[in-house]
């Protein structure tokens, strides 16, 4: 196993740990044995290997996991978004750097991890904390009636 192997399955068992992940989906062609020997020790109940992103489930997993062998359309990475799943995180190849960061930006991806060294890179989305809920954008806030015949522009 290389080092940068240990680094990526290291990263992808403390976010199912930390995100509480009991149903899992991973996008790869690889040999993930020893990844699976890991996840065994956490409290998964379902996961899901293959690779090709199949968007005929009708099943919604809790955390859905795109590593770099497989090389991700914008449209593919949409259908992750809007239909699997609401927590994903994708392992992208590391040469295509300046294509894939404008298009996992414009996705509302951030960058969990950069390792130039390993030339490893990983994005993660998470519906939850995409988009907080902010003060003033509810009705009280919008109309002001309070303010009608305060303030004339």
């Amino acid at each position: 196993m290389t080092n940068k192997d240990k680094i990526i399955y290291s990263f992808i068992n403390n976010i199912i740990e930390d995100e509480k992940a009991s149903n899992i989906n991973l996008l790869t062609k690889k040999d993930i044995s020893k990844l699976l020997k890991r996840i065994e020790k956490t409290n998964i109940k379902s996961l899901s290997v293959t690779p090709l992103i199949d968007d005929k489930v009708n099943t919604n997993c809790d955390l859905y996991i795109a590593l770099d062998d497989i090389e991700n359309s914008e449209s593919d990475i949409g259908i992750i978004k809007n239909l699997l799943s609401q927590k994903i995180v994708i392992f992208t190849n590391f040469n295509k750097d300046k294509r894939t960061d404008e298009m996992m930006l414009k996705l509302g991806f951030q960058t969990e991890l950069l390792d130039k060294s390993n030339k490893l890179k990983c994005f993660s989305y998470n519906l939850k904390t995409y988009n907080n809920k902010r003060s003033w954008n509810n009705p009280k806030g919008w109309a002001n009636p309070e303010n009608f015949d305060k303030f004339r522009w």
